[in-house]
């Protein structure tokens, strides 16, 4: 089972008859085509004065690729602790085949279906207290509510980041990832898949993530 550009279509404008979910939207595509999948859907709802995540996993297979198709408008708040959960389920029930958690966004410009990839990260609802790894430096990249940058606490602007890394460090650094509660699902995809496309030779990016 494979997904394509009319079911990236489907989950923008409409999942059932009277529920939506909008997909975060980018210009590049990480991951186009992933087989053998069970789609997760966490859709947005509210209720007077309060948002509700209404997650929809009935069809989910342990020994697949999970999607998790998540409403773009959400906070990390809201859907957070519901990843986890469910990170927690499959790796419970993990054999010996290799199965990947992705999400979703839709490609404007290619027109398809659009996956990033999160099975090694490691999330952390608060702040980090550890911040030694394997006697390599350290760089906070923290993204506030509002989606502004700062990385060792200096303003930057997220798409001049990788300048301001290289010039701070040349030996090997470790970068750690820290995210308001209150963003939105929409600027945390934005932001991971502006990272997914940065390589530089001494610096890796910890699979540990902290939702502050």
């Amino acid at each position: 089972m494979r997904y394509s550009f009319i079911l990236a279509a489907f989950l923008l404008f409409g999942c059932g008859k009277d529920k939506h979910i909008l997909l975060p939207k980018s210009g590049r595509t990480i991951v186009k085509d992933v087989a053998d999948i069970s789609p997760i859907y966490m859709l947005f709802q509210v209720n007077g004065n309060d948002t509700l995540v209404e997650v929809d996993k009935q069809t989910i297979i342990s020994t697949t690729n999970w999607i998790f198709n998540i409403d773009k408008r959400f906070p990390l708040k809201k859907i957070m602790p519901e990843v986890i959960k469910l990170q927690n389920r499959k790796g419970s029930h993990k054999g010996e085949a290799q199965v990947e958690n992705y999400y979703s966004y839709a490609d404007s410009i290619g027109k398809n279906m659009a996956f990033i990839p999160f099975t090694d990260v490691v999330y952390t609802l608060g702040t980090q207290k550890d911040f030694a790894e394997d006697g390599k430096a350290s760089l906070v990249l923290k993204f506030d509510k509002r989606n502004q940058l700062t990385v060792n606490g200096i303003a930057v602007k997220p798409e001049e980041f990788h300048r301001t890394v290289e010039k701070m460090y040349t030996k090997p650094t470790v970068l750690f990832l820290h995210f308001d509660k209150e963003l939105s699902y929409d600027h945390y995809i934005a932001d991971k898949i502006l990272l997914s496309w940065w390589k530089q030779p001494n610096v890796t990016i910890s699979n540990k993530e902290y939702i502050y």
